[in-house]
């Protein structure tokens, strides 16, 4: 065991106490330990690298000045409503909720809604209290912004879990948001997101980290589908020194449907890694894949996607793309789109795509009395906007779009602009 495993190990068994549950975690995180390149599901990111030397939880605190001034530095949000956390803790001060929106806050954790590993484990461990957020029978919810205000502490790693319940034939959205300031401390945070569509539910997710240059981040979203359910989900990752996004999706009924989708931008030193699995587990499911990215600089984009087909899952139809667009010699991507099928009548196809801009298209563009830098900036945006309009309400899809100019586009159109001169 490394130095930092046992670093992790010896704080996390002092949490445990006599829970069962936690013991389980504790010895699932002793089996395989924080993950490095060893590791087929990290064989493109070392975490090991990229972790503080030791565990320092962050404490959840009482809503405060400080995390009333860090809300109201993220500017107008999509939506009036807000469900706020500071360090984990929900924070009833700051949040404004609809009446019929049922949230409860707690201390014991459901850990059978997702598959174990080295940081659920830590998050199961580490975590003080968990939210829970039910939406009820055919009740339409307006979007509520979920909002994980971090403190800016030096290595120290906020702990958060969010359980979303959508019961029969309930339509709702959720734009899941992670804060953590500052350009120069490197706090981290483990974050976990489960997601339970009953019959006929549909149910919109996007998660988005907005967060300084030294920020780390690795979460967890996993949803599982019941008959005729509908999830779209979208992870956003353009900021932070490394972005982490396990997702996880169970399609268990039949007429169930996942659009599940991301986009990634990188400068500088980067890392973002997209890891998704998406299983058929009944028949006459499906599924889309879509994931995009922007590299510039020295910064560095990971995708593992898989389409898992389950024996008897017939009339299955799914399918799963990666682009990425690379704007310097030295960014750099590494790419996995997988297909596991043990049924026989399905339709199932995967791709992907890397590149550099289409000078055919620039010169198009050019020919039509647009300037090559212009040009270069149209078809970056126009790259991004497909993804992003894979969300229906426009209020998100215009705050993501000033999210990606404040921390991408208007970087990387400034390069162009250096260079055309």
């Amino acid at each position: 065991m490394s130095e930092l495993n046992k670093s992790y190990y010896q704080s996390l068994s002092t949490l445990i106490g006599s829970d069962p549950m936690l013991k389980k975690a504790l010895e699932t995180f002793e089996q395989y330990g924080i993950p490095d390149k060893k590791q087929e599901d990290y064989k493109y990111t070392n975490m090991q690298s990229f972790l503080p030397t030791a565990l320092k939880i962050a404490s959840p605190k009482e809503a405060n000045a400080n995390f009333k001034q860090q809300l109201e530095s993220l500017g107008a949000l999509p939506s009036p409503y807000k469900l706020v956390l500071g360090n984990g803790a929900f924070l009833k001060e700051l949040s404004h909720l609809p009446e019929f929106l049922s949230v409860q806050e707690k201390e014991e954790v459901n850990q059978n809604s997702c598959t174990l590993d080295s940081f659920s484990a830590i998050n199961m461990i580490g975590l003080r209290k968990s939210i829970t957020v039910k939406v009820e029978r055919s009740q339409k919810v307006p979007l509520i912004n979920i909002v994980h205000l971090q403190t800016p502490v030096e290595n120290e790693t906020m702990i958060t879990r969010v359980s979303i319940q959508a019961q029969e034939l309930s339509q709702s959205a959720f734009l899941e948001i992670f804060h953590a300031p500052g350009e120069e401390k490197k706090s981290f945070s483990n974050s976990l997101t489960t997601i339970e569509l009953a019959k006929g539910s549909h149910l919109t997710h996007v998660k988005a980290p907005i967060t300084g240059d030294a920020h780390g981040h690795v979460g967890k979203v996993t949803a599982n589908l019941e008959r005729d359910a509908h999830l779209t989900s979208l992870t956003f990752s353009v900021t932070g020194r490394l972005n982490r996004n396990n997702i996880e999706v169970f399609c268990n009924g039949e007429g169930s449907h996942a659009s599940v989708n991301g986009l990634y931008t990188g400068r500088s030193k980067q890392h973002h890694d997209s890891f998704c699995h998406v299983h058929h587990k009944a028949a006459h499911t499906t599924s889309t894949q879509l994931f995009k990215g922007i590299l510039d600089d020295e910064s560095r984009g990971v995708f593992t996607g898989k389409i898992i087909v389950h024996r008897d899952a017939q009339q299955v139809d799914s399918s799963q793309l990666n682009k990425t667009l690379l704007l310097s010699q030295k960014a750099h991507v590494d790419t996995r789109p997988q297909i596991e099928v043990y049924a026989d009548d399905v339709k199932c196809g995967h791709g992907a795509t890397v590149g550099q801009i289409n000078e055919e298209e620039v010169f198009y563009l050019e020919s039509r009395g647009i300037p090559r830098q212009k040009a270069q900036k149209i078809l970056c945006h126009a790259f991004t906007q497909e993804v992003i309009d894979t969300c229906e309400d426009k209020e998100v899809r215009a705050w993501l779009s000033s999210q990606l100019f404040d921390s991408f586009e208007k970087y990387a159109l400034e390069k162009l602009d250096q260079q055309g001169k």
